[in-house]
């Protein structure tokens, strides 16, 4: 059995996110064509979301520095929250309108 620390996890979590971040694009042009997957479309900038705050905290365990993962977040409501600094486009929210499939 192979010795594993959290840092190698991390870091091994980190490259996985990073292949589902670039493959984000496709996924949410894709999903739109699915039947019945259409309703997850106004939630996709929220994963893109979730899945870079993921990263981010992934990164800075394998990093050995945990308490950056925390920093992060609390700064980016922050700024989102103060007028001189640019809003987050994960806590704005979709940029567009979607709309949504009509109920049948």
């Amino acid at each position: 059995m192979t010795d594993t620390n959290v840092a190698q996890i991390a870091g091994t979590v980190a490259t996985v996110d990073e292949a589902v971040l670039k493959a984000m694009p496709i996924i949410s042009t894709m999903i739109m064509f699915i039947p019945g997957a259409q309703a997850a479309a106004p939630f996709m900038p929220l994963v893109t979301g979730l899945l870079t705050a993921v990263d981010t905290a992934a990164k800075d365990l394998a990093a050995n520095n945990p308490d950056m993962a925390f920093q992060d977040i609390i700064n980016a409501i922050k700024n989102h929250l103060s007028g001189a600094a640019p809003n987050s486009p994960t806590l704005s929210g979709v940029a567009g309108s979607v709309a949504l499939p009509q109920a049948s």
